[in-house]
């Protein structure tokens, strides 16, 4: 028997960082809001791959070393409230505990109006004419019909986007997408005299006659926890994100890297000895996936350039960060110091669609902008750019008749920074 979810305002697809941003400030702004999420949780990729710390929110140092703010509003919220209870770090890269960042994320989804439902996978949308009428999801109780005015595909793969019907990227030219890594946290550790992180990739990089022998030599970085953890992100596995077969074997090979890791970890390094595998993320981490192609394609020259734009509703301050598919292969690239980009509406208005925004990575760009724009302050801030046009596309749900100079004012108005 499926489940009807009928007379929404919102629906929004995927409760990640960008359709949670998106759900909230919508349900804010008094829109009937539904937030339909596969997990068992909100946050995504910060939580149940364990992308913990939020990257960069501030510029690289000006001349007078000032570091300029680029992500706020209800990504500022989340994060001082953390701070606040003692479960975050301040700096630009804000590192927050993923279980209470759960617990937050669902008192502001309460707190906003929001409905919420977990465990409800997208599978297939009805629409015609570029209009989404319904999207549809498989659940335990059977299937659910959400129906609502417009949408907001924050599933992170543009999924709702491409069953719509919306022009699609996958990867580079070869179809080849950044790999995947599986993070993980290592207990017992006596962390005053265990080495630090760039002693710690050394080790790795010269481990090769080291007993066990390690198969992931790379290590992006580190960060120590409270009461002898140590949160890691070293662990790469290259892979097809949407092959249903390509990417169960990659969940499976991060596993066997891990219990590798800590096995070489206990036998090979100092303050390691009594360590043990405390936790990993529920699922790999996913970088890259399918990308929208919008009304504009944010480019490597727009990062480049620092480009500006009149209809922008949010901006980047992160670099070129590519990870190739050997250990330590990676393009870096630094924007200037006091600097960032513009994301335009334009990269949220899928092609083809008329009732659509895209609050997730997978907004309207090419690979290398993808893999600046791609981490969750921007993407927060997207989000709640297009909850905001959600609401103000209503009654008619026509996403692209938005006055985005008055989106741009409730942006400010909302805490946001354009």
């Amino acid at each position: 028997m499926m489940t009807r979810l009928d007379d929404y305002d919102v629906v929004v697809v995927g409760g990640g960082p960008g359709g949670f941003a998106g759900a909230v400030s919508a349900a804010r702004e008094g829109a009937k809001t539904l937030l339909l999420e596969r997990e068992g949780c909100l946050g995504g990729g910060a939580t149940t791959m364990m992308v913990c710390p939020f990257m960069g929110h501030l510029t690289r140092p000006t001349e007078d070393g000032e570091r300029i703010p680029v992500n706020a509003g209800i990504y500022k919220e989340i994060t001082d409230a953390l701070i606040e209870q003692g479960q975050g770090e301040a700096g630009n890269c804000i590192y927050v505990d993923d279980e209470y960042l759960k617990i937050h994320l669902d008192k502001m989804a309460r707190e906003a109006g929001v409905k919420v439902v977990f465990h409800a996978a997208l599978y297939d949308v009805e629409a015609s004419d570029g209009n989404v009428t319904a999207a549809l999801f498989a659940h335990n109780s059977g299937p659910i019909r959400a129906a609502g005015k417009v949408f907001i595909d924050g599933t992170g793969d543009a999924l709702l986007a491409e069953r719509a019907g919306a022009e699609t990227e996958f990867g580079n030219e070869d179809g080849i997408v950044m790999p995947m890594t599986t993070k993980f946290v290592v207990g017992g550790v006596d962390t005053d005299v265990a080495p630090n992180c760039p002693k710690l990739k050394e080790l790795a990089k010269a481990s090769g006659d080291d007993d066990p022998q390690l198969i992931n030599t790379n290590i992006s970085c580190t960060r120590n926890r409270p009461n002898g953890r140590v949160h890691f992100n070293a662990i790469r596995v290259t892979g097809n994100t949407l092959d249903p077969f390509d990417l169960s074997r990659a969940e499976m090979e991060g596993r066997r890297r891990v219990e590798n890791f800590v096995a070489w970890l206990k036998a090979n390094v100092k303050g390691y000895e009594n360590c043990f595998l405390d936790k990993m993320g529920a699922h790999i981490g996913v970088r890259e996936s399918r990308r929208v192609m919008g009304d504009y394609v944010l480019t490597y020259d727009d990062w480049k350039n620092c480009a500006k734009f009149d209809d922008a509703i949010a901006r980047c301050s992160y670099g070129i960060d590519i990870h190739g598919q050997k250990q330590g292969q990676t393009r870096q690239e630094a924007p200037p110091g006091g600097e960032y980009y513009h994301v335009p509406y334009r990269c949220l208005t899928p092609s083809r669609l008329d009732n659509v925004l895209v609050a997730s990575r997978s907004i309207s760009c090419d690979v290398a902008a993808h893999s600046s724009v791609r981490i969750m302050p921007p993407v927060m801030c997207i989000g709640q750019a297009a909850g905001l046009a959600a609401v103000m596309s209503l009654p008619g749900g026509v996403v692209r008749e938005v006055d985005v100079a008055a989106l741009q004012e409730r942006i400010r108005a909302a805490g946001g920074l354009i």
